[in-house]
């Protein structure tokens, strides 16, 4: 409830404040609850691309190739490199 979990209906009817920031971003729900099926198996593909050295897009669909876009950007904005 303190974090307005959207897994818990009750807790979006609490009052909308900022319950996560982090840099220019910020969230007024958990972040944890807007994680989908589908974007937990975009993160576990990058790390499987990124590992195993491809760098090549043309192999995936333009979803899975803008996923990828995304997270790698993100990744370098943090300063984090993947398989290293």
């Amino acid at each position: 409830m303190k974090r307005r979990c959207g897994f818990l209906p009750a807790a979006l009817e609490t009052r909308e404040r900022a319950v996560w920031a982090k840099g220019g971003a910020a969230a007024t729900t958990c972040p944890k609850s807007l994680v989908t099926p589908q974007s937990l198996e975009w993160v576990e593909r990058y790390y499987a691309w990124k590992l195993s050295g491809q760098g090549d897009l043309t192999g995936v669909d333009a979803r899975t190739a803008d996923a990828f876009c995304v997270l790698e950007n993100e990744m370098r904005a943090e300063g984090i490199h993947a398989g290293q």
